[in-house]
C-alpha cells in the first residue's frame, strides 16, 4: 500500500489538473448542458486506462450512463457508483470565483462539482492508476456513472432493470461517504429521498 499512496502524492497535481478539466464541464442535469460531452470525457478517460467503456442513453429521454469494466486478478467484482451531473450554479453572486472555472484557493479548488461528486470520480481512477502501476487490479472494477442523480435518477431504475447483467458485482461503493467527528470513515447502507430548502 505504500507504493500506491507514494505513486499518488507524486501525482497529486496531474490529478488537480485533470480534476479541473473535468468540473469545467458545467453538466447540470436539470438543463441538460453538456451532458453528452462529459460522459464521453468520462468514457474516453476510461478507455485509456484499460477499461472496456461505453455511453449508453437512459430511457424516455434520461441522460446517458457510462458503464465500464476491467478485469483484476480475482474473479471478484466491484463496482462504483457515480454521478458526473451536478446542480444549477444560482445564485452566482455567491461564488467568489465562476462556477465553471476551477479556481484553487488556499491549496483547496472551488468549482460546481468538485467535491459531489467530480472529486470522488477523479480520485478513483487515479486509484485505478495506482493499482495498474503496482502490478494490477486485485479484482474486476466495474463502473457505473449517471448523469440524472442530481434530480433524483428518475429513469435509474428501469435502466437498472434493463443492464442487470452489466451491473452484477459482489460489492457496490456509492459515490460518496463521511468521517465521523473522531476521524473515523462512515459506510451508508441507504438514502432515500431529496429536500430542497430556500
Amino acid at each position: 500500500m505504500e507504493d500506491l499512496f507514494r505513486y499518488l502524492d507524486e501525482r497529486l497535481d496531474d490529478a488537480l489538473r485533470e480534476l479541473q478539466e473535468l468540473c469545467s464541464l458545467p453538466s447540470v442535469s436539470a438543463r441538460g448542458e453538456s451532458i453528452e460531452e462529459t460522459a464521453a470525457w468520462l468514457a474516453d478517460r476510461l478507455i485509456s486506462l484499460g477499461f472496456d467503456a461505453q455511453v449508453l442513453p437512459k430511457p424516455e429521454g434520461g441522460h446517458p450512463v457510462v458503464l465500464a469494466v476491467a478485469p483484476g486478478a480475482s474473479p471478484r467484482t466491484i463496482l462504483f457508483y457515480d454521478h458526473y451531473d451536478v446542480q444549477p450554479e444560482e445564485p452566482l453572486e455567491e461564488w467568489s470565483s465562476p462556477p465553471f472555472r476551477p479556481t484553487l484557493r488556499a491549496g483547496r479548488l472551488y468549482a460546481r462539482g468538485a467535491s459531489d461528486n467530480k472529486g470522488n470520480i477523479v480520485a478513483r481512477l487515479w486509484a485505478i492508476r495506482a493499482w495498474q502501476q503496482a502490478g494490477g487490479l486485485p479484482c474486476t472494477v466495474k463502473f457505473c456513472i449517471e448523469g440524472d442523480e442530481e434530480i433524483g435518477s428518475p429513469h435509474m431504475e428501469e435502466f437498472v432493470a434493463r443492464h442487470r447483467d452489466l451491473l452484477r458485482a459482489d460489492a457496490c461503493l456509492w459515490e460518496g461517504g463521511g468521517v465521523t467527528w473522531d476521524g473515523r470513515p462512515q459506510l451508508t447502507l441507504g438514502v432515500k429521498g431529496l429536500l430542497y430548502v430556500e
